[in-house]
């Protein structure tokens, strides 16, 4: 469904902290992207859980319905997707802070940018599905039909010039 909004012209808003876009990897199907970071958050080492860990900077509603006025074309008119990793807290913050601002045309993406890179590639292609895919009729599923072999076209008993 959010595939289908893109080809209709929405915009997808990515609202992960910088550093979490440069750590995981952005999101395909530029130039229809717009990075505005929700919150400020820096990814440092935390000794008590002991890896890497965010840390994270309050929200300044303000300043982020601003970023977003401004990389959407300045209209609160603009249709647009609202996505962070997984479509959860800071996406749902985000499409709360945007249409109490008047933004009329928003949507929600479940799954958020890692469903949306798990289904298209950075050129906007499907991703091949988890699975075994056969060449043609080399499989064993075929092994019943009428087909003994293949022909190869331009082959030395071929009479076309």
């Amino acid at each position: 469904e959010a595939r289908v909004l893109f080809e209709n012209n929405y915009i997808i808003l990515d609202c992960r902290a910088l550093d979490e876009i440069d750590f995981e990897g952005r999101c395909s199907g530029k130039p229809n992207v717009i990075e505005v970071p929700l919150i400020n958050a820096k990814r440092v080492y935390d000794a008590d859980a002991g890896k890497k860990v965010y840390k994270q900077e309050k929200v300044n509603a303000e300043a982020f319905v601003s970023s977003v006025t401004a990389k959407a074309g300045a209209t609160k008119d603009a249709k647009i997707m609202i996505m962070d990793s997984i479509g959860g807290v800071r996406a749902e913050k985000a499409f709360k802070i945007l249409s109490s601002n008047g933004f009329s045309s928003l949507v929600l993406v479940d799954g958020g940018v890692n469903a949306w890179k798990a289904a298209w590639d950075a050129t906007m292609r499907r991703r091949q599905l988890p699975g075994s895919f056969s060449r043609g009729f080399d499989n064993a599923m075929f092994s019943d039909s009428m087909v003994s072999h293949a022909e190869t076209f331009g082959s030395g008993g071929d009479e076309t010039a």
